[in-house]
Formats: structure tokens, sequence, C-alpha cells
């Protein structure tokens, strides 16, 4: 058994260490930028203030975790802004900023794209849409999880909504909830 362990590490070494150091560099980055937005936005909310503010070091951990598990760039753009609004706005509680780092964690990026697309379709590229739109075997239980989880207002009649419809969810005209907007608010820039 040593051997297969042995050579089990060194795979383990060989084929994610190298990655995974590569990402906790560029997270790293990301935090720095973060603490010297804060100070530039709030001049009075230095590193040394957010060292000791338990629920910025919280989420900062939670945060790091998630950044370090994805290879999106759009999740850890969402992470960062995650951050600083966690950092500056002091209106939302710590459950929902924890909820909704939970939700960056197990949202694809498909997820975040959908809500910015219901959000705004105006201003949502076209072929983007397109491609959402033409891929209904993935996009449709993408709004109906996004749906469940109380980030949209279901535009569909009651009586319709446990009928297969002939056309993609993301053609209808969902709108997000308050939670939804909240959400989309606190992972953005």
């Amino acid at each position: 058994m040593p051997v297969v362990g042995g050579s089990a590490a060194e795979l383990f070494a060989l084929i994610v260490a190298p990655p995974l150091e590569k990402r906790r560099d560029e997270w790293l980055r990301d935090l720095a930028d973060v603490v010297k937005k804060v100070e530039q936005r709030q001049p009075g909310l230095t590193p040394e203030e957010l060292s000791r503010n338990d629920a910025f070091i919280s989420t900062t951990l939670q945060a790091s975790q998630i950044a370090l598990r994805t290879h999106h760039a759009e999740k850890r753009e969402c992470l960062k802004n995650a951050l600083f609004h966690i950092a500056t706005d002091k209106s939302s509680d710590e459950e929902t900023q924890a909820f909704f780092l939970a939700l960056v964690d197990v949202f694809t990026v498909a997820h975040i794209e959908l809500l910015r697309l219901f959000r705004n379709r105006a201003t949502f590229p076209q072929e983007r849409f397109r491609a959402l739109d033409a891929n209904r075997n993935l996009t449709d239980p993408i709004v109906l999880d996004l749906n469940a989880r109380g980030l949209l207002n279901d535009p569909r009649a009651f009586a319709a909504r446990m009928r297969e419809p002939l056309h993609s969810f993301v053609s209808d005209p969902w709108n997000l909830s308050n939670l939804g907007v909240r959400f989309l608010a606190f992972i953005s820039e």
C-alpha cells in the first residue's frame, strides 16, 4: 500500500498542486484588490479594522474556499464583489450573506447569466440569449432551480406550472424577485 499512497501523492503533487497554487495566488491578489477598493471607498476602513471584523473574516474564509474550488473567472469576480459589499455595506445580515455566498458556490455560470438576462433582457447579448435558449435541456432546469430558490417571480399561470411548455423557459417573461435583485446586487460591482 505505501507504493500506491506514494504514487497517489506524487500524482496529486503533479496534477492538482500547481493549478491550486496558481488559483490561490490569483485569489490572494484579488483579495488585496478588494481591500484597496474598500480603503478607497471608505478611508477609515483599514486592513487592521477589517482584521477585527469577525463576520468579514468568516465570509472571506468561506469565499476563499469557493474561489479555490473554481476555475471560472466569473464566479471569482462575484466573490470579490460580495466581499466588497460585505466590508462596506452594513444593510445585509450575516445569514443573508452566507446564503448568497453558498449560492455562488453551487451555481453555474449559466445560473448567474440567466439572472442577468431576467434582470434586463434589453442589454443582454442576443447571441448568448440564442445559445441559452437553444440549450433547453440545461437552461430549463436552471430556471426552475432559480425559481425554487426564490430568486425569480414565476410568470406562468398556476395551472400551467406542472405542464411541459413547447418553448424554452428562457423565452418566458421571468422577473427577479426581491431576493433575486438583492443577490445580483451582492455579486455585482
